[in-house]
């Protein structure tokens, strides 16, 4: 069994079981955790059915990044075998069509697979992280491409980009970012709260019933702190 462990010929095909493992156990960790505390904490009626539906939500969010984790890697492994493809410069094109093409099964609902709500989480969770991974590359590119002029406010000259040293760039990249997630965050609740008040029906259930729940309070009425405080 060892020697499969650590024979070349097998390491591919390891590493896709491996991935598939780990997507398991991530997965499973995750959902099962906060499924939990939102059926304990946000629904009622008998605990079996609930725990049931716990299980559930585990297993399908456990078996949408397990299968992703293999059709990702095996289309990797396919395209590196591949004439047109095969080559460690277009590493890049590679992990990209592959991610593509593992999306167009698991989470593009084409197939109606897999859970659509778990698979729309995901999607809009890994959609934010894209945009600003997005917005620091193009800074990235930009400060190093054009080298813009800043001013020194010690001695309130202008100096390049190129002539600041390791600290001071760090440093203005990470005011940079601050400012554009200020006016991101910003920009995000300020269209969340409108697009609840005008058409709530269009976002997502989940979001649309965590808002109902904490915002909506308007028509509550309590007659005591016990029924006040929820306890």
């Amino acid at each position: 069994m060892n020697s499969i462990l650590t024979n070349p010929l097998y390491r591919p095909l390891l590493e896709i079981i491996k991935s598939a493992r780990n997507g398991i156990v991530y997965g499973g960790k995750l959902r099962f955790s906060h499924a939990l505390v939102i059926s304990l904490l946000y629904k009622s009626g008998p605990l079996k059915p609930r725990l049931i539906s716990v299980l559930n939500a585990t297993k399908d969010h456990a078996s949408v990044l397990a299968s992703f984790a293999v059709i990702y890697k095996f289309t990797i492994l396919i395209l590196k075998n591949d004439s047109m493809f095969g080559d460690d410069k277009n590493i890049g094109l590679i992990k990209f069509l592959a991610g593509c093409f593992g999306s167009w099964i698991v989470y593009s609902q084409h197939f109606n697979i897999f859970h659509s709500g778990i698979t729309h989480q995901i999607t809009l969770y890994c959609f934010s992280r894209v945009v600003i991974a997005i917005g620091k590359i193009l800074l990235d590119q930009y400060l190093n491409c054009f080298q813009p002029n800043f001013r020194n406010h010690n001695t309130n000259q202008s100096i390049k980009y190129r002539d600041l040293n390791n600290v001071q760039q760090k440093k203005l990249k990470n005011m940079i970012y601050n400012k554009s997630w200020k006016y991101f965050a910003i920009l995000v609740w300020g269209l969340v709260m409108f697009i609840y008040d005008y058409q709530p029906q269009y976002l997502q259930s989940s979001l649309r019933h965590s808002m109902a729940y904490i915002y909506d309070v308007e028509m509550d009425s309590w007659s005591n702190w016990r029924e006040f405080l929820g306890i």
